[in-house]
Formats: C-alpha cells, sequence, structure tokens
C-alpha cells in the first residue's frame, strides 16, 4: 500500500500504527492544510485508483 501511494498517487501517509495499536492497518493523513492541498490529494488518488 506504502509503494502504492508514493509511486501512483504520489502521496506521503503516516502508517497508523505510528499512531498507537488502533491505527495498525491503516494510513493516516493531515488535514491541517489549505482545502486546495486536500482536493490535490483525493483527485492524485482517485486517478491512481481508476489507472489501476
Amino acid at each position: 500500500m506504502n509503494r502504492f501511494m508514493l509511486t501512483e498517487a504520489r502521496l506521503w501517509l503516516d502508517k497508523g500504527q505510528k499512531f498507537g495499536a488502533e491505527g495498525h492497518g491503516y494510513m493516516r493523513v493531515n488535514l491541517g492544510c489549505p482545502r486546495s492541498t486536500v482536493d490535490e490529494a483525493l483527485s492524485r488518488l482517485a486517478d491512481a485508483i481508476a489507472w489501476r
């Protein structure tokens, strides 16, 4: 999953387990940024999934 996010979606997410046992198996994204940055990230993710 990490490789897909980096190479295909061009996104850097943190592994959820970094934030405790409850986060194991999840990826975390920081939403403390401008809305335009979130929109761009979601667009990249949607495009990468569509091309898969």
